[in-house]
């Protein structure tokens, strides 16, 4: 074990959180180090902020042409290349990787950037392969990730979340989404934009429980306008494979 090297804090995780207050502890100044495992970025660069704004950018494209008579100009549905769509996100993802979320950029703001999983010793030690990194501070910046419902046959079935769909190399054919909160709802927004056949289901009688109800009756009536299939009070009970096709099984109330 190398011997331990000495910081005023010790960033674990290297997202949108943590990037921000390594950034702000340097400039005080303090000594500060970021420990991260995987890519730099976190999930705001790779499976949250920047894909779904940039998806959803095309989409507004595609709408905006496919209703275009509105502003009396004549266009037509628009021929969607979702191949090319995911391209451009990931042309997005490289370009701010490579500028704003690099790490030649905190390095130059005398920061360190540590690669490798990290492991709290004690309140002041952080452990990193053989490399001890002592501080005053530990600060968590570990994000969150996913967490799939416990329905029959899901995990054998095989399913996309906000961390795999931006990985497909286009979109599928078709679409649907367990649950109808935020993520689900814009992103079948998107998806049913772009050409999508996309269906939302939601357990609770209605979709973004948490928002003002009459801003949602809104929102419901427009994403059915626009060809998005929801069902709200469906009681999912398994997933089957038939064929090439992945059917969902439930109960719808009422």
């Amino acid at each position: 074990m190398v011997r331990a090297q000495r910081y005023d804090l010790v960033v674990v995780g290297m997202g949108s959180g943590g990037m921000v207050a390594a950034e702000f502890a340097a400039s005080l100044p303090l000594r500060v180090a970021v420990v991260e495992r995987d890519r730099v970025g976190g999930e705001c660069l790779w499976t949250g902020c920047v894909p779904s704004k940039t998806l959803l950018a095309s989409a507004k494209v595609a709408h905006t042409v496919r209703h275009a008579d509105r502003w009396g100009v004549g266009a037509g549905e628009p021929s969607v290349d979702t191949a090319a769509v995911w391209a451009r996100i990931r042309a997005v993802q490289d370009e701010i990787a490579a500028t704003d979320d690099s790490p030649r950029r905190f390095e130059a703001l005398g920061i360190e950037v540590v690669r490798g999983e990290a492991v709290l010793r004690d309140p002041h030690t952080v452990a990193v392969g053989d490399r001890l990194l002592s501080t005053r501070f530990i600060l968590v910046c570990t994000g969150s990730q996913p967490s799939a419902p416990p329905i029959a046959g899901l995990a054998e079935t095989g399913f996309l979340t906000n961390e795999t769909v931006f990985a497909l190399e286009r979109a599928p054919s078709s679409l649907l989404m367990i649950g109808g909160g935020p993520i689900a709802i814009e992103l079948a927004q998107a998806m049913v934009r772009l050409g999508v056949a996309t269906t939302v289901l939601e357990k609770l009688p209605g979709i973004l429980a948490r928002e003002e109800p009459e801003l949602v009756a809104v929102l419901r009536r427009l994403l059915g306008e626009e060809g998005v299939a929801l069902h709200t009070g469906v009681d999912i009970e398994r997933v089957t494979v038939e064929g090439a096709t992945k059917v969902v099984h439930g109960v719808e109330a009422g």
